[in-house]
């Protein structure tokens, strides 16, 4: 727009969202393909993916924002090898003068899916056609953080990646790491906001807010491991 990189901050946030809404459409065309070629393939059960109950939505969410909240916390310990005061400059200039609902809505959802669509549905998945979920996991996940540009989002995806491939498999649901990985980006909107507000009332309450944070990603886990205990083919 002739604008330089003032332009660029103005409108990053909005051509995201328009593009991951594009890039969805063919992605899933390819995930429909993929699927077909793996059931005929045996490299997967005919059965259908396991569908989520509201309650266990709601968990993954709150696990995302976990994650996210302590994958923050191991940048910000690694802050002056990442340049993470750098990053936070050019982020505060992208989404100064920006609703959170507008945020909200192409960082919190759209961004989200489209990323799922094409790092955990696409990639991951037909790695895992040709190795183990582990080999899977780490190559998803960094291939996750070299898309995201920087060093900072670097580390910080690509351990999100390999936990969102982790719950993508156990799960045997697509949208668990979808959920997940909304909940991570939301919480990153909003928790600045919260943590001062907490700050100015009582600086316990943080505390309180990291042990429920812990409490609820530890119990997601033991409960999702459970819950695929003994399901030994892929469905996905």
């Amino acid at each position: 727009s002739g604008g330089g990189m003032e332009a660029y901050y103005q409108n990053a946030i909005l051509f995201t969202g328009l593009t991951g809404l594009l890039a969805m459409i063919p992605c899933l065309w390819f995930y429909s393909r993929d699927r077909a070629a793996r059931k005929i393939g045996g490299l997967v059960t005919s059965q259908k993916p396991w569908q989520l109950k509201i309650p266990e939505m709601l968990l993954l969410l709150g696990m995302g924002a976990a994650f996210s909240q302590f994958a923050n916390m191991l940048v910000g310990i690694l802050q002056s090898v990442l340049n993470y005061q750098e990053y936070q400059e050019t982020m505060d200039q992208m989404t100064s003068g920006k609703s959170m609902w507008f945020l909200i809505l192409s960082m919190g959802v759209i961004a989200p899916l489209a990323e799922e669509i094409v790092f955990r549905w696409l990639i991951y998945l037909r790695l895992r056609d040709y190795v183990r979920m582990g080999a899977a996991m780490v190559i998803s996940g960094l291939i996750f953080g070299i898309y995201h540009g920087n060093l900072v989002q670097a580390v910080y995806a690509g351990l999100l990646g390999m936990f969102f491939a982790y719950f993508l498999e156990i799960s045997g649901c697509l949208w668990s790491s979808v959920l997940l990985h909304m909940g991570a980006n939301i919480w990153s909107l909003v928790s600045p906001d919260l943590v001062s507000w907490m700050l100015q009332k009582n600086p316990m309450y943080i505390l309180i807010m990291l042990f429920a944070l812990l409490v609820i990603l530890i119990y997601g886990i033991f409960y999702f491991r459970a819950r695929t205990h003994g399901r030994m083919k892929r469905v996905l």
